[in-house]
């Protein structure tokens, strides 16, 4: 069981660097790094709901790639 955690976070942080370049940072900084929206739209001078919706998008790619990936038995070896 653990190592199917391990395995899926591998994929999940090589799956981040597939993303745009804007929704790799914005990841990281909610997701990762625990940034509060305010100051996400600070650091990067976006609006929050600009902010919003590119994580929604971000997460919804990772979801899918994640979910095709263990139909298909990939791992990140």
């Amino acid at each position: 069981k653990d190592i199917e955690v391990s395995d899926s976070i591998r994929l999940i942080e090589k799956f981040i660097t597939t993303l745009p370049v804007q929704q790799q940072l914005i990841v990281q900084l909610r997701d990762i790094e625990q940034y509060e929206f305010k100051e996400i739209s600070e650091v990067l001078e976006m609006n929050e709901t600009a902010i919003r919706v590119a994580l929604s998008r971000a997460r919804k790619t990772l979801k899918e790639k994640l979910i095709k990936a263990h139909r298909y038995g990939i791992t990140s070896n």
